[in-house]
């Protein structure tokens, strides 16, 4: 027996999953019984004839009817000497009770549900010792009401029917005073050793259960307008309750409601009208609680999930039911627009009607199609969760629920509108960003949409005109129109909406904020020789840029990201600077304030460090081409390799021109000796910024310059060298040389830097990137580097990318990839778009362009 005992006791989480289980089943199975009772068509026709107030009456007083029942679980639980969290209490109450209710088997499930709610954290026998407390009083006041019915019935104050019915009745109120005097006369832990103030709170918790049942069922009749006496009702209501208990049916299903039909026909009432009772009094008693207790039942088991799982439930549902309700708003309002546009159709084809969840039938042309716009409108707001969206949304589906109740009153209009307000108040955390930045994915979305209706629209005017030869030609009739004048007041609701449509769009913009600041000169170069920079880090004096500092809990500047803003798209060039330790938390900073504000950060050039991090917030990425490194401790000119190197070192040297490295500030004079060479360089060609540094005195004398000088001292050759703030790795920016330069005057400048950054102990030098270099080598790769791919193939009678490769490549000791980083919600077409535009607007016109750089990136060969 011990041994059994123990077996049990170990495998105790099984039953109790089993018990949940079957549970789950029985409520399945009775809900689905219930369906079946249940014509949606005939509770429509039974609707019509109430007034909306009564219904709502119905509605409170089935919620009202199960109130009491939270007693049971208040005493338990001081039974229990636990003190849960009220609200807790009351969800689970809730839950467990309306369960119960459907589920039956004379309250058996809900001592289980109780066990498994509240039991959890006491002993298995003191559990089942209050539970059994519990149990014998749940029928306490079903058996009060039966004595009071049994004595209405013997005495004369029902008619001849229902005393047939005396033995159930007698039956079920001797109920009461036997466990009353079993519970006084027993000193056992299970039955007795209950306290008076215990038995007192069970006895009054029934009876009020029992008054809330056959309350509930007596006042929906007496509003349903049914002639009756309650007298009379009460002994056959308390009957076939008792009854249903005994069979053990759940949910008292099918005797409950036979006994009902047959002994209220016996009483005078008509048979449709107590069928309707029934179902209205099923309804609200049973079905609409259980609803609710299943709402908090998904949010208790939720939150269980939520925390068990770090937090990853709750974004994926906030989530799926974000993008839920968009589909709605866009749903609903293509639906109103087309059943404006085509009408003929939604009363021809039943699938299409049934599709369209607001079927107005007696709206007017210019309120659908204002209804219908306004909600797409409205919905690319919540889409793109702004603050401000949510005011005028409510303020829609309210507008659209009152025309409703006015214009053409429809239960399923009502019920759906009713059901996507909720949902949208319900929804007003996931609206968290300040403005909308209309980007070029929205734009494009909703285009296609607003396009595509408005010429349907148009397309069908043309098609009713009087003079269209209709009889020539076979067209489906659905197309036909009821009037022109109709029509005309829809295309006038379409010229209005576009009006609302650019006025609601400026609304939900507001004053366009912007995300970072102006470079600030001296707080970036604090921050870069404090914690160092990187070859990107000095372009942030360009001065074509704005920046981002991240700063510290300490409150000092640690990290800084400099970026140009196009539509909505954040284009940051390169990798962080500062505090490596830091990086993360200022990209996370970044993305947020981004998000914020509405905008979409795009990581241009970014090292395969930050991709790794990066891709955890969700960004996709495309390999964009590889950085050429040279290990300068280990360059040399010896080798079969670099004989036609050494070859151009010797004949410069030989020819005597000289390498030098000139230190700021410049004179004026070198200044013009430089800006010569620079536009003999350039030709007809403009400057380009954002990922190169272009000729500006300013940004030149910010660091040393590299010059070639010819025989006579002329300078023929120049590069600016790039201050990275760091020893491991040398760079240079602009590189360019006049027309009297000879031919190799490049390798004999790189090759002088390379000996200078030696001697400085720098460990590499970047020669920048081969664009598109490796990219889609693979037939696994992203499709779009497959495209990459593809350019540097066949792309070189544009841009040489394999001969910079190639020319690289005798130099380079090893190569590190770069990547372009964008959010999923970017249209990859429209990012590579504005890194074209960004990298390739010519300076003069860089102060215009709000954001990104060029693709293929060269510094040295412009």
């Amino acid at each position: 027996m011990k041994k059994m005992f123990q077996w049990f006791k170990d495998h105790v989480s099984y039953f109790k999953s089993i018990f949940i289980f079957s549970v789950v089943i029985i409520i399945i199975r009775e809900l689905l019984s219930i369906s079946k009772t249940i014509s949606l068509d005939q509770l429509s026709t039974i609707f019509q004839d109430i007034a909306v107030w009564k219904v709502f009456l119905m509605f409170l007083i089935g919620l009202v009817a199960v109130f009491p029942m939270i007693g049971y679980d208040v005493i338990l639980n001081n039974i229990l000497k636990q003190k849960p969290k009220k609200l807790f209490l009351l969800e689970s109450s809730w839950l467990i009770n309306t369960i119960n209710n459907i589920a039956g088997f004379g309250g058996l499930v809900s001592i289980g549900l109780r066990s498994e709610f509240y039991g959890k954290e006491k002993d298995g026998k003191s559990v089942v010792r209050a539970l059994s407390k519990i149990l014998i009083f749940l029928m306490s006041g079903l058996s009060i009401y039966s004595l009071f019915a049994f004595f209405l019935v013997m005495f004369g104050h029902t008619n001849d029917y229902l005393q047939q019915y005396w033995i159930w009745l007698i039956g079920g109120g001797l109920y009461f005073p036997s466990v009353l005097i079993i519970s006084l006369l027993r000193k056992d832990d299970y039955v007795g050793d209950i306290d008076a103030k215990t038995r007192i709170g069970l006895i009054v918790t029934s009876f009020l259960e029992w008054t809330g049942v056959l309350g509930s069922f007596l006042l929906i009749g007496m509003l349903m307008g049914v002639q009756m006496n309650p007298l009379q009702v009460m002994p056959l209501f308390i009957a076939a309750s008792v009854i249903g208990i005994v069979s053990m049916i759940p949910g008292e299903l099918g005797s409950f409601d036979i006994m009902m039909i047959i002994g209220l026909s016996a009483l005078g009432i008509d048979r449709e009208t107590v069928i309707a009772w029934i179902l209205l009094y099923r309804l609200f008693y049973y079905i609409v609680p259980f609803i609710i207790g299943a709402i908090f039942f998904i949010k208790n088991l939720s939150t269980s999930l939520n925390i068990r799982y770090s937090g990853i439930p709750r974004e994926l549902s906030t989530e799926l039911a974000h993008k839920f309700v968009v589909f709605l708003m866009y749903f609903s309002g293509i639906m109103i627009v087309l059943s404006a546009t085509i009408p003929e159709a939604f009363s021809q084809f039943k699938w299409l009607k049934q599709l369209n969840p607001l079927s107005f039938h007696l709206i007017t042309q210019l309120p659908a199609i204002l209804l219908g716009f306004l909600l797409l409108l409205t919905g690319r707001g919540i889409a793109a969760r702004v603050k401000r969206a949510y005011l005028p949304t409510i303020g829609l589906i309210l507008t659209t629920l009152i025309y409703t109740f006015i214009k053409d009153f429809s239960w399923g209009v009502i019920i759906f509108l009713s059901l996507l307000l909720v949902i949208i108040i319900f929804s007003k955390t996931e609206l968290f960003r300040e403005q909308l930045v209309y980007s070029w994915e929205m734009m494009t979305i909703d285009g296609i949409i607003f396009l595509a209706l408005t010429i349907l629209y148009i397309v069908i005017g043309v098609y009713n005109l009087p003079t269209f030869p209709h009889r020539n030609h076979r067209f489906i009739e659905f197309f036909l129109f009821p009037s022109e004048k109709i029509w005309f007041s829809g295309f006038v609701g379409i010229l209005l909406v576009t009006l609302v449509s650019y006025l609601f769009i400026r609304y939900l913009e507001g004053h366009r904020h912007t995300i970072g600041m102006p470079l600030d000169e001296d707080r970036a170069l604090t921050l870069f020789t404090t914690y160092g920079g990187n070859t990107d880090s000095q372009l942030i004096f360009l001065q074509d840029k704005d920046m981002f500092i991240y700063t510290d809990q300490n409150n000092e500047d640690t990290v800084l990201l400099q970026f140009k803003t196009l539509n909505n798209k954040c284009i940051v060039m390169g990798d962080p600077s500062g505090k490596k330790e830091d990086f993360p938390k200022a990209v996370e900073q970044f993305i947020n304030d981004a998000d914020r504000w509405g905008y979409l950060p795009v990581f241009y050039e970014a090292s395969e460090e930050v991709v790794m991090f990066l891709h955890e917030f969700g960004y996709d990425f495309i390999k964009m081409g590889e950085e050429a490194h040279v290990d300068l401790p280990n360059f040399t000119l010896s080798g079969k390799k670099m004989k036609s190197e050494r070859a151009v070192m010797n004949r410069f040297t030989k020819e005597n021109y000289r390498f030098e490295v000139l230190t700021p500030p410049f004179s004026r004079e070198l200044m013009q000796e430089l800006k010569q060479v620079s536009d003999e360089w350039l030709g007809s060609r403009k400057e380009k910024g954002f990922s190169l540094g272009f000729f500006s005195e300013r940004y030149l004398q910010r660091g040393k310059i590299a010059v070639a000088k010819n025989q006579v001292g002329e300078i023929i050759a120049f590069a600016n060298i790039m201050p990275t703030y760091s020893k491991e790795e040398a760079t240079i920016d602009l590189m360019r040389y006049s027309k009297k330069a000879p031919s190799g005057v490049m390798d004999y400048l790189f090759i002088s830097l390379f000996n200078y950054m030696n001697e400085e102990g720098f460990n590499y030098f970047n020669l920048g990137m081969a664009p598109l270099s490796n990219v889609g080598t693979s037939k696994k790769s992203f499709i779009q580097e497959r495209v990459a791919y593809l350019v540097y193939e066949f792309g070189s009678r544009f841009y040489s990318f394999r001969g910079l490769r190639d020319y690289k490549e005798k130099y380079a000791a090893q190569w590190a990839s770069r990547y372009t980083l964008y959010s999923r919600n970017s249209f990859i077409a429209y990012v590579m778009i504005a890194l074209l535009i960004i990298d390739n607007a010519p300076i003069e016109k860089q102060k215009k362009v709000h954001g990104v750089r060029r693709i293929l990136r060269n510094r040295y060969q412009r």
